[in-house]
């Protein structure tokens, strides 16, 4: 049997094209979910009334899409600038959705700092943001969230 050594998830980094060294709180669940097709009713009546069912992927439901909690550091605005280029001109952003999409990827370390996973992130773009509350009896550092969404996640590693 193989020697299993799992993979502690406070080691980790996410990377885009251009938006690198930042600090990262967490990375939530990655998240798509297929669909199917053709299981709703059958598909034929064959020799002696069997019924014959075909159930096949159709796809995803929605596209791959995942969150991000980024520490607030002063002057670091790239995530959020990023955000608003691929916002319509009418909600207030840049309208340049296509062309700011980016490749990145997700990653994970071992204790000894060894990349040990790696997920490629392809055609991706900030669906949502919010920052955490301000309050004047909170010990928390601020955090921007962001959700992002892509055209696919591959597991590479």
């Amino acid at each position: 049997m193989a020697d299993l050594k799992p993979i502690p998830s406070s080691r980790f980094y996410v990377e885009f094209d251009g938006v690198a060294e930042k600090l990262l709180k967490n990375v939530a669940e990655m998240n798509f979910t297929g669909q199917t097709t053709g299981h709703e009713k059958p598909l034929a009546s064959t020799k002696d009334g069997k019924t014959l069912w075909q159930t096949t992927s159709g796809g995803f439901k929605q596209n791959p899409n995942f969150t991000i909690n980024v520490y607030l550091a002063e002057g670091d605005m790239d995530f959020y600038n990023w955000m608003k280029a691929t916002m319509p001109k009418s909600e207030g952003g840049d309208g340049k959705w296509a062309e700011n999409r980016k490749g990145g990827a997700i990653v994970a370390y071992d204790s000894s700092d060894t990349e040990v996973m790696r997920w490629k992130i392809t055609k991706a773009w900030i669906k949502s943001y919010k920052v955490s509350e301000f309050s004047a009896e909170s010990n928390e550092l601020a955090v921007e969230t962001f959700e992002i969404v892509c055209e696919q996640i591959d597991r590479t590693k």
